[in-house]
C-alpha cells in the first residue's frame, strides 16, 4: 500500500483544467521568485550522473531526461558539477527511477530536497519494481512526491497508457504531500524520434492521456518534455497550456518555452548534483509547492477541503459529471433521485450517442422531462426496467440496495457467486440485491459501516454518490 498524509482517501484519488483552476495555476506560477533557497548540506558529496546499472536494477526501462543528452547535448552543464549554490532559484528537488535503486531519502531531504517525481510505469508492459520502495521512501523523510510515466506512443493508444498508468500508482491526492501524475514524453529511444506520429496524431495522443487521467484522477497531468522536441513532434502545439510543464533544459538558462506555456512550473537542469537521478527545481516558494500538490480549491462554494467526500466532488466536477447548482453549491446532503441518478451514470458512461425514443417507455414519463434522454438510455442498456406497472417513477430517492445495483448492471453484470453468509449484520442471503451488494463490497466500492451494516434502505446523498462513482470508475 502506499502511503498518505491527512484524512483517509479514496484509492489513489484526485490540476483540474477548468478555468477557474487556470487562473489559480498562472497566479502561482508567475509570481516572481524572491531569493534563491537555502540548502542544507550544500557541502554533501554529489551524486554522479547514472551509468551502468548493477544486476540489480537490469531491466529498470528509460527515465525521465535519459533521451535528452543523445539529442541535443548540454555543453553548459556537462562539464561542471551541479551543486546546491549553483542550482537555478526555486525549491530544489529530484527525479527518480529504478535506476537509482534504494534511494536514501534521508539524506537527499537533508540535502535540501522538497520533492521527488518517481517513475512508475512504461508503456503499458512495464512498473518498475522500485516504485513502491521510492514513493513511501519520500513520503516518509518529508519529500512531496509524484508518479511519472515513460509514454511510448507507438505501442498503444494514450488512453491505454493512462489506464496502465493510474492503476500502477500514477494516482493523485489532495493532501499536500502528492504531485500531479506527469506525462514524461521526450524523444523515442527505440527508434523514429516522433514515434512515427504525425505532429496531429501526437496531440491527439497527448490529449487522449491527458484526458483519461483527469477521468480517472480528477487532477490534469504535468507533462514532461523539451522546447525542441516538442516543436518537432507536436508543430509547438500551443493548445495544452491548461496542463503544467515540467521543462528539461540542462543549462544555467531554462531558454524558450514551448508554445503551450508561458512559464514552467518545474525545470530539470542537470542529470547530476546534490541529489540521486536528476536535478529539479520548482518554479515558486515552498508554501507554493504545497499548495500546487494539494490542487485546485474547492468546485463548490459549499463543499469546503475539509469534507469527507472533498476529492470525490471535485472529481465530479473536473470530469463534469456533476456541474451542480446554478448558485455554485453541491449540496453534499441532498438526496439523490432516479431521474438524477441516470444523469449521473450516463455522464460517468461518456455521454454516449444515444437518440431517445419519440414515445416513452414509461407511463410516468413524458418525453420533454428532464433527464428523459438519460433514462432512456438506461432503460435501453437494460441499467434499469423501471417498475412492474410500468413506471420509472423519477422522483423518487435512491436507496442504497438499488445503487449497488444500478452499479452491477453498469459493469456489465460481472459473473459473481455471492457469499453464503452475508458480510453485513443487517443482510441476509435471502434479501432483495444481496448479491449485487456483495459484488459492489467484494471490489472496495463500498465498505459498509464501521459497525458492520450496510444499511441498504437509507437514502444514498449527493456526497456518498460521488464517493460511488469514483471508486466505481477508479476500480473498474
Amino acid at each position: 500500500m502506499l502511503l498518505s498524509r491527512g484524512r483517509p482517501t479514496v484509492s489513489s484519488l484526485p490540476a483540474l483544467s477548468t478555468p477557474w483552476f487556470r487562473t489559480l495555476t498562472s497566479a502561482v506560477l508567475l509570481i516572481a521568485v524572491s531569493m534563491l533557497v537555502d540548502v542544507q548540506g550544500a557541502s554533501a558529496a554529489p551524486y554522479p550522473p547514472s551509468s551502468a546499472p548493477s544486476a540489480s536494477i537490469v531491466g529498470q526501462g528509460h527515465a525521465m531526461g535519459s533521451t535528452i543528452r543523445s539529442h541535443e547535448g548540454s555543453p553548459s552543464v556537462s562539464s561542471r558539477t551541479m551543486t546546491a549554490s549553483s542550482a537555478p532559484a526555486g525549491i530544489p528537488g529530484m527525479d527518480v527511477s529504478g535506476w537509482q535503486g534504494n534511494v536514501d531519502w534521508t539524506r537527499a531531504k537533508a540535502n535540501g530536497a522538497e520533492f521527488a517525481y518517481i517513475k512508475a510505469t512504461e508503456g503499458t508492459g512495464f512498473t518498475s519494481g522500485y516504485f513502491a520502495s521510492q514513493y513511501n521512501g519520500a513520503f516518509a523523510a518529508g519529500v512531496i512526491r509524484g508518479a511519472y510515466h515513460f509514454a511510448l506512443p507507438d505501442r498503444s493508444t494514450g488512453k491505454a497508457q493512462a489506464d496502465f498508468f493510474v492503476g500502477n500508482g500514477g494516482g493523485w491526492s489532495p493532501d499536500g504531500d502528492t504531485l500531479p501524475p506527469l506525462l514524461d514524453i521526450e524523444y523515442n529511444p527505440y527508434g523514429d524520434t516522433c514515434y512515427g506520429l504525425s505532429q496531429a496524431k501526437m496531440v491527439q495522443w497527448i490529449n487522449d492521456f491527458a484526458n483519461t487521467v483527469i477521468g480517472r484522477t480528477g487532477r490534469a497531468p504535468a507533462i514532461y518534455t523539451t522546447a525542441d522536441w516538442w516543436t518537432r513532434c507536436t508543430g509547438n502545439n500551443a493548445g495544452l497550456s491548461d496542463k503544467p510543464l515540467f521543462i528539461a533544459a540542462y543549462s544555467t538558462w531554462v531558454g524558450p518555452m514551448p508554445a503551450s506555456w508561458d512559464t514552467y512550473s518545474f525545470w530539470q537542469h542537470a542529470d547530476s548534483g546534490i541529489f540521486p537521478g536528476d536535478q529539479d527545481v520548482f518554479n515558486g516558494t515552498l508554501r507554493q509547492l504545497t499548495a500546487f500538490a494539494a490542487g485546485p480549491g474547492p468546485a463548490f462554494t459549499d463543499v469546503g477541503t475539509a469534507n469527507q467526500f472533498f476529492a470525490p466532488i471535485n472529481w465530479m466536477a473536473a470530469t463534469h459529471i456533476s456541474t451542480g447548482y446554478p448558485d455554485g453549491t453541491y449540496r453534499p446532503l441532498s438526496t439523490v433521485n432516479r431521474d438524477a441518478m441516470a444523469a449521473f451514470l450516463y455522464r460517468l458512461a461518456g455521454s454516449p450517442t444515444y437518440t431517445a425514443p419519440s414515445k416513452s417507455p414509461f407511463t410516468d414519463m413524458g418525453t420533454t422531462g428532464p433527464y428523459y434522454k438519460e433514462i432512456c438510455w438506461l432503460a435501453s442498456t437494460g441499467i434499469t426496467t423501471g417498475y412492474p406497472d410500468g413506471t420509472y417513477r423519477p422522483l423518487n430517492t435512491v436507496n442504497r440496495d438499488a445503487m449497488a445495483a444500478f452499479l452491477y448492471r453498469l459493469a456489465s453484470s460481472p459473473t459473481y457467486t455471492a457469499p453464503p453468509t452475508s458480510s453485513f449484520t443487517d443482510m441476509g442471503t435471502t434479501d432483495p440485491f444481496y448479491k449485487e451488494i456483495s459484488w459492489l463490497a467484494s471490489t472496495g466500492i463500498t465498505t459498509g459501516y464501521p459497525d458492520s451494516t450496510y444499511r441498504p434502505l437509507n437514502t444514498v446523498n449527493r456526497d456518498a454518490m460521488a464517493a460511488f462513482l469514483y471508486r466505481f470508475r477508479n476500480t473498474l
